[in-house]
């Protein structure tokens, strides 16, 4: 399970929310895996954390593109490799029926890079867009 306050917070508190948000689609799913609840129940919680995260990302370039941040398209083409591996996951789970692909990648890659995402790319975003809104 993933504590948020272990994660790191951003100067942008909306940021931090959503971060919030997904954490605890995290621990539900990996809840769900841990519980051996059916595919169903675990197909519906992937796919709600699928749709959060890219609104999530939407949301976050769409503020990017208003404030004029200058690393907009890095930020931006990692999104959507983070999205592109999710699906990725989701279709070999599908293929395979292991549910070991999505432990995997919600209990061990994915807390990784979200930590290290917020730490990096959100902690820079965060900083500017609070910066542009503060003036």
């Amino acid at each position: 399970m993933i504590a948020i306050a272990e994660l790191p917070s951003v100067a942008f508190e909306e940021m931090n929310t959503v971060h919030a948000e997904e954490v605890e689609q995290l621990n539900r799913i990996e809840t769900l895996l841990d519980t051996g609840a059916p595919e169903t129940a675990l197909s519906a919680a992937l796919e709600a954390l699928f749709f959060h995260t890219r609104e999530h990302f939407a949301n976050e370039e769409q503020l990017m593109r208003e404030v004029g941040f200058p690393a907009y398209e890095m930020h931006k083409a990692e999104h959507d490799r983070a999205l592109n591996e999710f699906q990725l996951v989701m279709m070999e789970w599908r293929n395979r029926k292991d549910d070991e692909i999505i432990r995997n990648y919600i209990c061990v890659d994915t807390p990784l890079w979200l930590h290290q995402h917020i730490a990096t790319m959100d902690t820079v975003t965060a900083n500017f867009i609070a910066m542009i809104k503060a003036s």
